[in-house]
């Protein structure tokens, strides 16, 4: 009888089974979901043929789709701006403290809070990112994005045409200050008329001596990081500087208006171009040019207060989808064959292996995002160059591990309280940006950028700064002994 019992009840689990097996087989298969992530830079030819590929792999790992949107520089500002402040949907976006800026999206709720996500969905970015690091995309210990792995010591950089600078005899040697290239610059001027002695657009130049707080609105002396300074302080010798090269012919004649300077970029017209620093950086843009270029050091490597913000992802507080958002994220940490694929495209198309982590570019292909990894995940991961060392991205461990470090390191500005004064400011700086190269008179025009700026609200935001730095100084010293 129990036979019978016991033989009766496995059909019956027999039959669920295979009925289950069927009405599975019968679901219609989930959609994937779309993810959409903003970038900037020069989207490349065969764009679409390489996120062809890397969605088919992305549908079987995480059943999501990635559109990524590349957004050219000079407009990426004000079209992620509108989209937040319009409130639409996207997934996934770049942002830092000098582009599409941080503070102002932390100001305006732009980005979503990611702990939970980071939490549950994160573990190999987690295991990969060192604390400090980590937060840096923190605001009052909460954490609205995820520092790209990369060069974390903040050094100012130029990169040189190797041509020209073999015809003048200039080296990879560091330089004190700037200004110790102007005797380079004007041999250019003098001797390749056809050619853009340098392009200054997207860096701080102030960085040799100063960090940044508020959105680049104030500023503080390495020497003395505790003394919080408006931008219309520390700005007049800058502005006296980049006046004095537009003058003598170092920049481009419409600096002051051009949006876009692509083209030029493109067709390597620019002889120099003022960056950050960090090794490896010549052959990265040998890489990327086609034609070969030198990076010389400019000042003293330095970790900033919270050195690591310059290149961020972060989510949309818009988001639908802000789970796969972080699991995509993970998944290139978690293989590097599917990063190295979005960044260099697809192997004997557009690259050739040279090495187990080493490739070659196929000339003229029509793909690499593989100098610009930085805006996309860890640059740790990513394949080496011609002309990269072996241990490039030790090197820039080590740079990281061993550069001078700010007295603020660990603290972070909370926009909250000054975000209209924020909001306001940005729009005074859109209004006078690049007014100085071109200003009938130049300290009539530095007056009434510093008043509009002071009416914008300037001097409050200041003072919020030094009010917080105040804080954390004070909390710091108790918890470390006073010291």
């Amino acid at each position: 009888m129990k036979k019978k019992i016991l033989s009766l009840l496995a059909g019956c689990i027999c039959s669920f089974m295979l009925l289950g097996c069927a009405d599975k087989k019968n679901l219609p298969e989930e959609e994937p979901v779309r993810l959409t992530w903003y970038i900037f830079g020069i989207e490349q030819q065969d764009h679409d043929m390489v996120l062809s590929e890397i969605n088919e792999e992305l549908r079987e790992k995480l059943n999501v789709e990635l559109d990524l949107e590349v957004i050219p520089n000079g407009e990426f500002e004000d079209k992620m701006r509108l989209m937040s402040t319009s409130n639409e949907n996207y997934d996934l976006v770049f942002t830092s403290n000098w582009k599409n800026k941080f503070d102002d999206n932390i100001a305006r709720g732009a980005f979503l809070a990611l702990d939970n996500f980071y939490e549950l969905y994160g573990a190999d970015i987690k295991s990969q990112m060192p604390e400090w690091l980590e937060d840096a995309g923190r605001v009052d210990e909460i954490l609205y994005a995820i520092p790209n792995q990369q060069i974390a010591a903040r050094q100012t950089g130029l990169i040189v045409q190797k041509e020209y600078a073999d015809r003048y005899g200039l080296t990879e040697a560091p330089l004190e200050k700037l200004e110790d290239i102007e005797p380079f610059l004007q041999w250019l001027v003098d001797t390749a008329p056809d050619k853009i002695p340098i392009d200054v657009r997207d860096e701080h130049r102030q960085e040799v001596e100063y960090e940044d707080f508020a959105s680049g609105m104030v500023w503080v002396k390495k020497d003395d990081p505790y003394t919080a300074l408006p931008i219309t302080e520390i700005n007049e010798e800058q502005m006296k500087l980049d006046r004095r090269w537009y003058e003598n012919g170092y920049l481009r004649k419409d600096i002051g208006t051009i949006t876009d300077n692509t083209v030029d970029v493109i067709s390597n017209r620019y002889v120099c171009t003022l960056s950050a620093y960090k090794p490896g950086l010549g052959a990265e843009w040998t890489a990327k040019q086609g034609v070969e270029y030198i990076a010389i050091p400019v000042g003293e490597p330095y970790l900033k207060a919270a050195s690591g913000n310059e290149t961020m992802t972060a989510i949309s507080r818009t988001s639908q989808h802000p789970k796969e958002a972080m699991e995509l994220l993970n998944l290139l940490y978690s293989e590097p064959e599917l990063f190295n694929k979005l960044l260099f495209g697809i192997e004997g198309v557009h690259y050739r292996k040279t090495g187990q982590d080493s490739i070659e570019l196929i000339e003229g292909s029509g793909y690499c995002y593989g100098t610009e990894a930085w805006k996309l995940g860890s640059q740790f991961l990513a394949w080496r160059l011609p002309g990269q060392e072996k241990d490039v991205w030790e090197k820039t461990d080590e740079l990281n591990r061993t550069a001078r470090k700010s007295l603020l390191q660990g603290f972070n500005f909370n926009p909250a309280k000054v975000q209209k004064e924020l909001a306001r400011l940005s729009s005074v700086e859109r209004e006078f940006r690049n007014g100085q190269y071109q200003a009938e008179d130049l300290e009539v025009y530095r007056r009434e950028w510093k008043d509009k700026m002071e009416q914008a609200g300037l001097n409050q935001v200041t003072q919020e700064v030094q009010k917080q730095i105040d804080q954390w100084r004070e909390k710091e010293e108790k918890n470390h002994g006073g010291t």
